[in-house]
């Protein structure tokens, strides 16, 4: 009997165990409008993202507002892979570089370590199709405390959000995404940053 306890009390855990969320594993090629804001810097940062997390790359086409009004505008291309930052202006025609390294690269997807904290739906659940599945996670990650949603079909980003001591809070949104890259030159430094 005491045989039988012990085998069904196992079966209950291992049963239990394997209900528990595991974090999915986000794109790792996919284009995206973004909308990154801080209140504490006081910008809001509406792009176009292409992003390729094999080879280490991001590629921001920026439209900065400010709270005075200002806008700016920058073709901002992250190589991570060569340890390599271009920040080209779109108003001034100026390319500046800098060095960037691997580690600074961070993924878009739900770190390892991260806690499960629920599952809602965005939308309705009421008609087929007419809402969309999500999870949320967070925890402690290397950029500070975070908290992010993913659609659980896919894993794409639906939003993300970083605190640190150095940054504040930054809040960014994912909007239509799409799987892949459309150009594969998307990734080329702007003519302009050529000998920069």
């Amino acid at each position: 009997m005491r045989a039988y306890l012990a085998l069904c009390l196992l079966f209950l855990a291992i049963t239990v165990k394997s209900q528990v969320p595991r974090p999915c594993g986000a794109p790792s090629a996919m284009e995206a409008k973004i909308i990154e804001v801080n209140h504490e810097r006081q910008y809001e940062v509406r792009s176009r993202l292409s992003y390729d997390a094999r080879n280490y790359r991001k590629r921001y086409v920026d439209e900065v507002f400010t709270t005075d009004d200002t806008r700016e505008y920058f073709d901002v291309l992250y190589l991570h892979n060569v340890g390599i930052e271009y920040r080209f202006d779109l108003q001034t025609k100026k390319c500046e570089s800098r060095k960037i390294s691997k580690d600074q690269f961070f993924p878009i997807g739900i770190p390892e370590n991260a806690t499960f904290y629920g599952e809602a739906n965005i939308g309705t659940k009421g008609f087929p199709g007419e809402g969309v599945l999500v999870q949320t996670w967070g925890g402690q990650s290397e950029r500070g405390r975070y908290s992010g949603i993913w659609t659980v079909t896919g894993c794409l980003p639906v939003k993300e959000g970083y605190y640190s001591n150095q940054t504040g809070y930054i809040s960014t949104e994912f909007y239509d995404i799409t799987l892949g890259i459309s150009d594969p030159n998307v990734f080329m430094p702007p003519k302009e940053c050529s000998g920069v």
